[in-house]
């Protein structure tokens, strides 16, 4: 079981998390990195597809049995249909969901799921998108909305699985379940989580509220840590970087680190105090900086080589050393929101929002980056949650931990309590049925015409939520950008590694032929199944400890 958490880590892009990668033979026409692991193997029959409306489709994998399937069909739906009240899509998003038990796969039996975009893209000269930055699928579609005709995309934008053990290990002595379903005839019970709830929690993850910041060095679940161990003092080890850029030579030899790859977009958004400078850090600057951090010769890059001299390079170093010991602190880490002049935000012209969300803290501590329970996959998504303190508020659905024995109604209606009601209008065209008389002839026609209807915001999915997705992208009920709104973009420095590292994810380009860069990992090692990522880990570590 050591070996297949290793895989999780040492090769994220393969499990749908991390930027695709496409071989030098890949064209166009080719789908991006998907299913090369994918839970849907687990599966012998075609998923439950239920259109949600014209843009919103989800397709549930369960296998349990007919009855049971069809409430997770039902929370999944409900879902999916609290997502599309309050986010504006102009291009299909599909939600692949699975349900299963997580030791018919990597045995996991405290995870209650996870959600992952399916891939990721650089989007590359254009005004609605920092092209220093990675993009999920189901936000580079909406960006690229004009541009429908590709046919890079993967079959579907996000994936959700999760975990049947959940509701087999919770079973009380009446039967009852770990999860709770909203067509239970029953109440929930207290040791019950809503399944709607979690569902709901991890679509909005593979939306992209993903970090990839991780210690991915020093988590005692990471293959690098391992490969590591024993060769460098492990508090050595102990920092934070983005996602290195790693190859492994003809597909059964030593592992090789060259550098780091470009954050995904909700880190462009990231401050963090540092207790021990007492000064707030600009995260991006971090991280480019780090990202100026290469090594292209194999001999120096292998890995031991490669971790040698990045902690002797005193600067990048330290920052991500910095960086570790401050997101092991209580309240370092804020979202900070985009100030935007568009008059027509509600968080500019409601008193409550414009001074409640300038930001939002999320969840660091010194159990954070060493819990395994929700990121057993990844260890970035640790990171990727709201502090704790606002599981009594409207943003409580991202929280850290799940709650358990009330329902997502009932924790939608605690959150809502003591805030000022949220309304918000929206402009719909309805067709109107229009009755003429023309020469004492009676003429029935309809056309469309736009009806402005008030609502009161009152989501699962709460402002301060919905805020994280409006800065990373997304067209909002709250602020609607129609996708066509201006980003201001960083400035990263020119560097070496660029040309080292710079291709070693899909980009798309504004032009008509959007090519995808070709250049990748996979040139240097092509995976075709579980069983191959196996074997070469643990080749890998036999060459190590020779």
């Amino acid at each position: 079981m050591y070996s297949i958490v290793f895989l999780l880590f040492l090769f994220p892009h393969v499990f749908g998390y991390e930027q695709d990668v496409l071989t030098s033979t890949a064209n166009i026409s080719d789908p991006v990195n998907q299913d090369i692991y994918n839970s849907k193997e687990l599966f012998t029959r075609e998923p439950n597809v239920t259109d949600i409306n014209e843009v919103v489709q989800v397709k549930l994998y369960c296998e349990i049995d007919n009855t049971h399937c069809a409430k997770v069909q039902a929370a999944l739906v409900s879902a999916a249909y609290r997502l599309s009240d309050v986010l504006n899509f102009r291009n299909q998003i599909v939600i692949k969901a699975s349900y299963y038990s997580f030791c018919l796969n990597r045995c996991s039996n405290s995870t209650l799921g996870w959600g992952t975009p399916s891939s990721q893209f650089t989007l590359i000269s254009l005004d609605e998108a920092d092209s220093n930055f990675i993009y999920p699928q189901a936000l580079a579609k909406q960006i690229r909305a004009p541009y429908t005709d590709i046919s890079s995309w993967a079959s579907y934008d996000l994936a959700v699985d999760i975990n049947h053990d959940i509701y087999n290990n919770e079973m009380d002595s009446d039967g009852i379940g770990g999860f709770y379903f909203a067509n239970d005839s029953s109440s929930i019970e207290d040791h019950q989580v809503d399944l709607e709830y979690v569902v709901l929690h991890q679509m909005i993850h593979g939306l992209g509220m993903l970090s990839s910041w991780a210690p991915y060095f020093s988590d005692s679940t990471s293959p690098f840590q391992e490969l590591l161990k024993g060769l460098i003092p492990s508090d050595n080890l102990k920092m934070m970087t983005p996602s290195p850029n790693w190859f492994v030579k003809h597909d059964t030899g030593p592992a090789y680190v060259t550098g780091f790859q470009p954050n995904l977009i909700f880190d462009k958004f990231l401050k963090l105090f540092i207790p021990a400078k007492n000064i707030t850090a600009d995260l991006v600057e971090y991280s480019f900086d780090m990202q100026g951090f290469c090594i292209a010769d194999s001999p120096n890059s292998f890995i031991v080589n490669f971790m040698n001299s990045f902690l002797n390079n005193a600067t990048q170093s330290s920052r991500a050393k910095a960086m570790y010991v401050s997101l092991s602190t209580s309240k370092t880490l804020t979202f900070r929101f985009t100030r935007t002049n568009n008059n027509h935000t509600l968080y500019n012209t409601n008193p409550y929002l414009n001074s409640t969300y300038d930001s939002i803290q999320l969840m660091t501590g010194p159990d954070v980056l060493s819990s395994l329970q929700e990121a057993y996959y990844r260890p970035g998504v640790s990171i990727s949650h709201v502090d704790d303190d606002y599981s009594t508020t409207p943003d409580f659905l991202m929280t850290h931990h799940f709650v358990k024995g009330k329902t997502l109604q009932m924790l939608i209606e605690d959150g809502y309590t003591d805030i000022p009601i949220i309304k918000y209008n929206l402009t719909i065209s309805k067709l109107v049925n229009i009755t003429t008389v023309v020469h004492n002839t009676t003429v029935n026609t309809t056309e469309k015409r736009d009806e402005t209807i008030e609502y009161v915001y009152k989501s699962a999915i709460g402002p301060g939520i919905l805020r994280i997705l409006e800065t990373i992208g997304y067209s909002t009920v709250l602020t609607n950008t129609n996708y066509t709104t201006s980003v201001i973009k960083t400035n990263k420095p020119d560097s070496d590694c660029d040309d080292i590292d710079g291709k070693t994810y899909s980009g798309i380009s504004d032009g008509d032929s959007m090519p995808l860069s070709t250049t990748s990992l996979a040139d240097r090692i092509q995976i075709t199944n579980i069983l191959q990522l196996l074997l070469l880990l643990l080749v890998t570590t036999a060459l190590l400890y020779q």
